[in-house]
């Protein structure tokens, strides 16, 4: 018939070690012994001269104690076992670990009910934080693209030759500026010289007046 095996989670928990892993150490420790003394006693027995005791006796005489010693130790040994496993190293039905403390409180349906309530919220602000988190994805990549398209214009626009450009419009506006200038400065001239000559009763070209003041 198969032996039952006890269940000792819970010893096993408490202890770091299983109740009957314990006793089966000392069980063999304990046969250890008793093997060893009763080599050593038949050790000596063989040494007394066997006109006293035969070697024959002496064999006879160790199994005889072994089977004695096998019988009580089983007996002393169940016992033991009994008292260890049911008393010594058994956690009481009423003891509860540190860990198991928290289950110590039965639940109630309202708190059943609430816990899913809140992990229903949950998953609602997680599915939220999804969808903001892929709508602000797709708006950096929006702005990353436009950011492209400028650093593209700006390359296409403000490049070497542009540049060239730029400083031959602007020369030429102060080319033109200074040409505006000077032609306002001979008009002026020349509208004073017609002023003067129609006072003195004739009224010359504008040829004329230039040529007359290039002379002079």
């Amino acid at each position: 018939m198969a032996s039952v095996i006890p269940d000792e989670q819970y010893e096993t928990q408490f202890f770091g070690f299983s109740p009957s892993s314990f006793l089966d150490g000392v069980k063999g420790l304990i046969l250890d012994r008793l093997s060893e003394a009763t080599e050593q006693l038949e050790g000596h027995l063989s040494q007394i001269p066997e006109e006293i005791i035969s070697k024959e006796e002496v064999s006879r005489g160790i199994d005889h104690l072994r089977q004695q010693t096998d019988g009580n130790y089983n007996k002393v040994m169940q016992k033991l076992e009994a008292h260890i496993l049911g008393n010594v190293m058994k956690i009481p039905a009423n003891m509860l670990l540190p860990s198991d403390i928290e289950q110590q409180s039965q639940v109630s349906a309202s708190d059943i009910t609430l816990l899913h309530t809140e992990m229903e919220k949950l998953r609602t602000q997680l599915k939220n934080e999804k969808l903001m988190q892929a709508k602000l994805k797709d708006e950096l990549q929006d702005i990353q693209q436009v950011l492209e398209e400028q650093q593209k214009m700006k390359a296409e626009v403000f490049n070497d030759g542009w540049r060239t450009q730029l400083e031959e419009a602007k020369e030429k506006l102060l080319f033109v500026q200074g040409n505006d200038e000077e032609t306002m400065a001979i008009a002026s001239t020349i509208q004073k010289k017609a002023a003067e000559l129609q006072v003195k009763g004739s009224t010359p070209s504008a040829v004329q007046i230039l040529t007359a003041d290039m002379l002079k």
